[in-house]
């Protein structure tokens, strides 16, 4: 399923966006501090961020800042009680995707959340895809299924899946692979990647084509 890592310094608040992302079949890690971010952000993979603008140990602008110039490119959503036209400027160019006031309703996030995380499914608008022999696949959730059925998956081959849907008809190497999927400590593993793309081929049959010593193609 999606990842998500929530910024928010309020423990209750923190809690209550968490579950119920969690309850949308969402997987959400929360963090209060911006330090904890900031390390999570780098050394693990999501595939968006919630991000609280003031917050213990520095601000939501600054850490957004830090990662856009690491190359960390992971959607992000400010959630802040500042209102005024300069606050809103200096989100966006922090270069985050979208903005949410405080207050909000738990119901708007979940909008936003979906909204981003299928606008990295090539700005599809429907929220299922529909794939060979009565798969689909859950753009939102990350989630395969086979005739309504889900389709269990390990984490890093429901990653894969994500990157190849992402990338149809086009080469991604060995490389990018283990990037995107591994996160920062984890030792990437090629007889690992070949488990995953065997799996991966019993439900989507002879769609991902080995290219030796290159890398893989999702063909459509």
């Amino acid at each position: 399923m999606a990842r998500i890592l929530v910024l928010e310094d309020e423990l209750m608040l923190n809690e209550m966006i968490c579950d119920y992302l969690v309850s949308n079949n969402y997987e959400c890690v929360g963090v209060k501090s911006y330090d904890e971010a900031l390390d999570l952000a780098y050394e693990q993979n999501f595939d968006l961020w919630v991000f609280d603008v003031k917050i213990i140990g520095g601000n939501g602008f600054e850490l957004l800042d830090s990662l856009r110039a690491a190359s960390k490119l992971t959607p992000c959503i400010f959630t802040t009680s500042l209102n005024s036209i300069n606050d809103l400027n200096k989100g966006f160019l922090s270069g985050c995707d979208d903005y949410l006031k405080k207050p909000f309703e738990l119901k708007e996030l979940l909008l936003r959340v979906q909204n981003l995380i299928k606008r990295e499914f090539s700005h599809k608008n429907e929220k299922v895809e529909n794939l060979d022999n009565n798969y689909t696949y859950d753009i939102t959730t990350k989630t395969l299924k086979k005739n309504d059925k889900q389709v269990k998956l390990s984490k890093k081959e429901s990653d894969l899946l994500a990157l190849f849907l992402k990338n149809k008809n086009r080469l991604i190497t060995r490389e990018e692979i283990y990037a995107q999927i591994w996160d920062i400590g984890e030792v990437p593993s090629e007889l690992s990647l070949r488990v995953y793309i065997r799996n991966l081929r019993i439900h989507l049959g002879e769609r991902i084509i080995s290219k030796p010593k290159l890398g893989y193609i999702y063909v459509v």
